[in-house]
């Protein structure tokens, strides 16, 4: 298969897996919002938060050494290294998760009346329970990804997603209250577990005959990579989480909490579209890009960026006309309140998005040291701001502070990446597509005086989608290049020659 014909396969198992995913996670998170009500989605939202938090922590640096590893030896064509580096990276895991999971015990029942008023402690059993299986099936993911198999994280998605959504559907109908669902949580992490285990298997049998060690020149490159990634992932991942959850939840309400839960569902979710199966693919295909030269990596930033734009402003602008009646339709009256804080989070999540190609780069360059020292500083200044907003001003409080510091560590990586690499950005294309975006929402705007909130989404929803596409073109947005390759793209999936 050539090159072009692997990326269009990769493209399309990672779109099949990213939105069914997507999917099927919005419509279940919508069915636990409805049953649970705010208060009891904001400590149930805060415990899977813990969970995501341990997987992370104990997956620090891991995961992203096998995808960058793998994928840049698949690239240089030294894939017999590949079953030592995954039995290294293996042993790391099993040793990480160990100690997470006894402090996340020892965390649960020393402060189980901050974090869980009213949980019964083996409820939260089976949250620590949880991180023993989410945490291996993300390292089995991250060796799929590195192999760059899109095709078994494709199937990993479907039939995981689908059996949780089956699960969440019978304790909806069964009217389950909080603790029913924490157990279809823990029940969903097995099987998560369980078929990506089934999918990675020939990647880990041959990891019974591996050599003990790694190339001198490999082991201190993967040592580096543990050993400042590591710090750079935990403390980024904090940084870029929900931990509005548990501030919200010590210090202004759990209803506060299960607010921004839902605001900030709708928000990651827009931000996954934004990025797409691109998102998903960046960090092999930089690293695959670096393997044959820095050179070819490099040139990918500007135009990364830019089509991340195209795919974000649009939505960044939807949600700033139709916040409101989207939150109602999909999560009922009760969570109206939730519609500004939507708007606004949009904006942070979608300008996270923007920074994927320079952080792609920058890790696959061996530029961690940078990295870190950017994440540490823009963590401690969210976690002030977060901690301080909700402290005087509650979920709005919360939710700007996520918002302004989201934007200023999107910027800063972008301009580390183009200034190492002597790049500049099309600021003229992002304007006009700024300019698309903008003027989309303007004309569908009058959509909002109808009513129910389904007709105004739909009526604005066509409206949008002709206008931003008109002017896309109009405007000049796309290069001769990109439409060439979209042409050629739909032409594949069509099926035409």
């Amino acid at each position: 298969m050539t090159e072009r014909g692997k990326v269009l396969a990769n493209t399309g198992f990672s779109s099949v897996g990213l939105y069914t995913e997507y999917l099927f996670g919005l419509i279940a998170s919508i069915m636990v919002a409805r049953a649970l009500g705010p208060e009891d989605l904001g400590i149930y939202s805060l415990l899977v938060w813990i969970v995501s938090m341990a997987v992370i922590v104990a997956n620090a640096g891991i995961t992203t050494a096998a995808i960058k590893f793998i994928a840049e030896l698949h690239g240089s064509g030294k894939t017999m290294l590949i079953p030592a580096l995954v039995a290294r990276l293996r042993r790391l895991q099993r040793i990480m998760l160990s100690v997470v999971v006894l402090a996340v015990a020892i965390t649960l029942v020393l402060a189980h009346d901050r974090l869980a008023p009213g949980v019964v402690f083996w409820v939260l059993g089976l949250v620590v329970a949880s991180v023993l299986m989410r945490a291996p099936y993300m390292f089995n993911i991250a060796l799929a990804k590195g192999a760059q198999d899109f095709r078994s994280t494709a199937i990993i998605a479907v039939v995981s997603a689908s059996a949780n959504l089956a699960m969440i559907a019978v304790a909806l109908a069964w009217r389950a209250s909080l603790p029913v669902f924490v157990i279809v949580f823990a029940v969903s992490g097995v099987v998560y577990f369980l078929v990506s285990q089934w999918r990675v298997r020939r990647i880990l049998q041959d990891t019974n005959d591996a050599p003990v060690s790694l190339p001198a020149d490999l082991e201190s490159r993967l040592g580096h990579h543990l050993r400042i990634v590591a710090i750079s992932i935990v403390l980024g991942s904090i940084g870029s989480s929900e931990i509005e959850l548990l501030f919200l939840n010590i210090l202004a309400t759990p209803s506060d909490a299960g607010m921004f839960k839902v605001a900030n569902a709708l928000a990651m979710g827009a931000a996954l579209l934004a990025s797409g199966v691109l998102g998903a693919q960046l960090l092999p295909m930089m690293a695959s890009a670096y393997g044959r030269g820095p050179e070819q990596a490099a040139s990918r930033i500007a135009a990364t960026t830019a089509w991340l734009f195209v795919l974000g402003a649009p939505l960044v602008a939807l949600g700033a006309i139709f916040s409101v009646p989207l939150i109602k339709f999909l999560y009922g009256s009760a969570f109206a309140p939730a519609a500004g804080a939507l708007s606004i989070l949009l904006v942070a999540r979608v300008a996270s998005t923007l920074g994927q190609g320079a952080s792609a780069y920058l890790v696959s360059a061996d530029r961690q040291t940078a990295l870190m020292q950017l994440t540490l500083l823009f963590t401690a200044l969210r976690l002030a701001g977060v901690y301080i907003g909700t402290l005087y001003f509650g979920l709005m409080g919360a939710v700007v502070s996520s918002a302004v510091f989201a934007v200023l560590g999107t910027v800063s990586t972008v301009w580390l990446a183009l200034r190492d690499t002597s790049a500049k950005l099309p600021w003229s294309r992002l304007l006009r597509i700024a300019a698309a975006a903008a003027l989309a929402a303007l004309c569908s705007m009058p959509a909002t005086w109808l009513h129910p909130p389904l007709l105004v989404l739909t009526v604005g929803g066509i409206v949008f989608v002709v206008v931003y596409l008109a002017a896309l073109w109009l405007m000049g947005c796309l290069e001769d290049a990109d439409a060439e390759y979209v042409r050629r793209l739909m032409k594949r999936v069509t099926g035409k020659s």
